[in-house]
Order: structure tokens, then sequence, then C-alpha cells
């Protein structure tokens, strides 16, 4: 095997693949795209070049190349872990979500440490903010195929609840009211909830599809893109001249655009929680539905006893509909200081601060390829050997090396890779290889490349 000085350290990484069933250090440039897809066909039983190209098309934005490759890397060692989390990357940007979240599960087993661990569920919850956001587009372009359909039985949907008056920070309890009534809702199990997200997701999808311009008479409209049999609706606004909030909602039905029920209150903020209960009891009752005293008692549980923490909470959810996760995170952080026993705002805190940390986390960094900083745990900068947990249990790991010697210079270059590697102590490869190398005079220097296996 002939190498020039530039192509050493890749030669380098590609012996440790072979001696390890590792993956490249770091993808090659799209540029060396042309030399990756000869070197495959020549070599296509080689997984840490398969895994090399891949990552290659993916970083070219040539998604289903890069697809097809990574499951080829990936079939030939199962245990490649770059590999398996660029092919969850690479289903996220061709909108296969479910392969995604497959591939990133797959992930999160074969992860070193807590750290990757804790990366891979990053980017699993910041999938399902992603999901809901593709599936409120395609509803949209699906609009008339959707419409056509029957609703889901006994399905609600609350919309957004609007904010009328002039008082900006108290123009998030928009969201908070929707959250608090889908919350309330769902206690009854003979109704089928949606997601406030889902349906928040879809409402900016229209917003931004109609520049802008939601009607709320278009909520019937909207319920049947989202399959829901009726749909809630309404308003919070401030009361001109007092201190007092007034709180409007309506029931409608999806399929024949009818009002089934109102309910009207106002009250002060301090009273939010009993206007809303008060509101939402008027609704069940104008539509039918009875309730046992126990469900009752259930809707009537406040989430938090400070209302200041509620706003906190409400901005909160306004700004993780914005995808502001950090500032999410840190209003959640917010309402749990007031108040620790805010069990939804210390839940919402975890997910948002969950998914600000996917959104700083660059794809080498989540494969493994470069550090991402104390999270790591123990694993040093460049170890991207694939593990084996099967192997591992069976007693000590083999860590490996390559060390180049040149004789007629006394030169040694060293190049170690820490990483315990899954190939199992019997296999060996071949040794020894010849090294020319270039050298400033434009003499050739011969060595030999030594692959170094000893015990931690």
């Amino acid at each position: 095997m002939h190498l020039t000085r530039r192509t050493l350290p890749a030669a380098v990484a590609l012996l440790a693949a072979c001696a390890g069933g590792s993956a490249p250090q770091g993808p090659a440039p799209s540029a060396d795209l042309p030399a990756l897809e000869a070197a495959s066909q020549q070599r296509p039983r080689d997984a840490g070049l398969m895994t090399q190209l891949g990552i290659a098309n993916y970083e070219a934005q040539k998604y289903e190349r890069a697809r097809d490759v990574l499951a080829s890397a990936l079939t030939l060692n199962r245990q490649n872990y770059p590999a398996q989390v660029y092919l969850g990357l690479t289903f996220e940007q061709l909108g296969q979500f479910d392969s995604a979240r497959v591939a990133y599960t797959a992930a999160a087993l074969q992860a070193r440490n807590a750290g990757q661990r804790g990366e891979i569920e990053n980017r699993l919850t910041l999938l399902t903010r992603t999901e809901l956001r593709a599936a409120a587009r395609e509803a949209v372009a699906r609009e008339a195929t959707l419409s056509s359909q029957p609703p889901t039985q006994n399905a609600i949907a609350v919309f957004p609840f609007r904010f009328i008056g002039t008082n900006a920070e108290l123009e998030p309890l928009g969201r908070g009211l929707t959250h608090l009534m889908v919350t309330d809702l769902s206690k009854l199990p003979r109704l089928t909830l949606l997601e406030r997200e889902r349906v928040q997701a879809l409402v900016d999808e229209l917003a931004l599809t109609e520049g802008g311009r939601v009607d709320p008479a278009t909520g019937a409209r909207s319920g049947r893109m989202l399959r829901a049999a009726r749909v809630v609706q309404g308003s919070v606004q401030e009361v001109p001249g007092r201190t007092d909030l007034r709180l409007d909602a309506a029931v409608v039905d999806a399929t024949s655009s009818a009002v089934v029920a109102t309910g009207t209150g106002s009250d002060q903020l301090q009273q939010l929680f009993t206007l809303e209960k008060t509101v939402l009891f008027r609704l069940l009752d104008q539509m039918g539905v009875v309730i046992t005293p126990a469900e009752r008692r259930a809707i009537s549980e406040r989430p938090t006893a400070d209302m200041q923490a509620f706003l906190a909470f409400s901005r909160g959810l306004e700004q993780e509909d914005r995808g502001d996760y950090a500032a999410a995170a840190a209003s959640f952080e917010a309402a749990v200081a007031r108040d620790p026993n805010f069990r939804q705002a210390r839940d919402r805190r975890a997910s948002s601060a969950r998914a600000a940390q996917a959104m700083r986390v660059t794809p080498r960094v989540l494969a493994g390829l470069l550090p991402s900083g104390p999270t790591t745990g123990d694993q040093p900068p460049g170890d991207v050997t694939p593990r084996n947990p099967t192997v591992a249990t069976r007693g000590p790991i083999l860590r490996t090396g390559i060390q180049v010697t040149i004789p007629s210079t006394g030169t040694t270059l060293t190049n170690r890779f820490t990483g315990p590697t899954s190939r199992p102590p019997t296999v060996r490869p071949n040794l020894p290889e010849t090294l020319n190398t270039d050298v400033p005079n434009g003499n050739t220097l011969s060595g030999t490349i030594i692959i170094i296996i000893t015990r931690p």
C-alpha cells in the first residue's frame, strides 16, 4: 500500500476501521465524493469506508444516496454508532420521521456513555416537535382529502384562545388557557383530546400559508383537517376600565360548522382558574356530557396556586411554539421557582431544555465524531469506534492504535485510537503494510505501519 503525506490521515482512519470495525474519525468533504464512490466500488465490504461515503453524501445534501449507503454500512456492521446516527439525521431530512425514530432508538442502545445517550434522547424530543410541524404542512396540502373524511368519534380540538387587550404581559394567557382547557377535558376518558401542540402547529401553518389571515370562523375548517368532531375556540380579553378578564368560548361542530355550546364569564386575574372551570362546565352541560362527581373534582383541580407562576408558564408555551426552546426553558424555570409543586411547569422545563440542547449539537458531535464537552463523560476526542455490548461483557476490552515508523530518520508518527473495539481478540489484521511517504526534498522513505493492540 503506497501512501502520500496527504493521504496518510485518511489511511490511518481507514486502517483503524479495519482493525476495530470503526467508522472514520470525520466525514470526508463532499468534494471527495467521486473518489469515495470509486473506492466503495472496489471495497464494498468496508464498513468504515461506507460510513464515510454516507456522511459525505449527507453533507452534500444527497439524502437518498446517503440513506442507502448508511444502511449498507449498518448491514456490514450493526454496531456502527456514527452510521446509525447519520441514518437518523438522513431520515429526518427525507421527512421519514418514524424511520428516524427507529434509527435514533437503535443508536441510544449503542451509546458509549450517559452523555451520548442524553444527546440522542434530546434529539428525539426535538424530532417530535419537527414532526408536528411537518404534519401540519401535510394537512394543509391535503385539505381537500382530509375534509371529506369522517371525523374521529368524540375527538375534540381546542384552538388557541385569542388575547384581546393592550397588556403585553397578559398576552401569553391565550396559550395558558388553551393548555388548561385541554388538560381539563382530557380528564374525561370518553373524549379524545388532540394535543395542543398539534393544533397550534396547524394554526401557525395556516397563518404562514395565508399571510397571517386566520379568521376564528375557520375553526370548523381546521377541525375537519384534524378530523376532530368538535372544536373549542374562544378569546380572553381585558375588560375596559376594570381589572377583570372576560373569557368567551364556543364549541363548533366541525362537520356542520354549527355552534353547539357557548360559555362566558368574567372575573379578576387571580380568579382565572375559577373562571375557566365555570365556562368549561357550562360547555359540557350544553353539549350533554354527563360527568361524575369524581370527574368534577378532577377538573376542579388547579395546576398552581400562584398566578405569576402560571403567567410564566404561559409565556414558556408561547416561546416553545416559536421554537425558542432556551427561552421557554427559562420561563418554565421561573414558574417552578415560584411554585416548586407546579408539576406541568417542571415537565415542560425538562422537555424544552432537551430540545434546546439538541439544537446546539451539530451532526458530527451527535455522531461522536467530535467531542461535545463535559457531557461526554470519559469519552476521549476522536474515538468513534463502534461498541458491541455483547463483546464488552465478555472480559477486558482491547484497544487499538496505529504507529508509523520511518527507520531511515528514526521518526515515529503515532496516532492512537483509545476506544474499545468490537473485534474479538482472535481476529487480527494482516501485518505488516509497507509505507511510502513524500518528504520535502522529493525523496521517498519506506517504513512499516504497525497495528498496536493492548489491553487497557
